[in-house]
């Protein structure tokens, strides 16, 4: 099977430099959403990942706090309308090559391939 890399808040703050106030206080406003168990927080790749991207709008873009969830929330409008979007062009892109070329002659793009 595939192997999961997991941290523990700790692990974060010292691995990354992150203050665990601020990954405390990003977790409480469900900025960052990592795993609870008994030990205490779980955070997996993409929780890192979200972790940077808020550290990022916070110390490099001076985005306001108040207006962090609203970035994210953009962002992830975003990132579901791609993937969305990538999941249309497949279903088209397995239609026979007459079908697709009208399809896109309809919505006034060139080839697709």
């Amino acid at each position: 099977g595939e192997e999961i890399m997991s941290w523990r808040l700790e692990q974060n703050g010292t691995l990354i430099g992150w203050r665990t106030p601020d990954l405390e206080m990003w977790i409480a406003g469900e900025w960052v959403r990592p795993v609870r168990d008994e030990s205490g927080w779980i955070f997996g790749e993409a929780d890192l990942a979200r972790a940077q991207l808020v550290r990022d709008l916070v110390e490099d873009l001076a985005v306001e706090s108040e207006t962090v969830p609203v970035v994210l929330s953009l962002i992830d409008q975003n990132h579901a309308l791609r993937r969305q979007l990538q999941e249309v062009l497949d279903a088209i892109g397995g239609l026979p090559d007459e079908t697709r070329q009208e399809i896109m002659r309809r919505l006034g793009l060139g080839q697709i391939s």
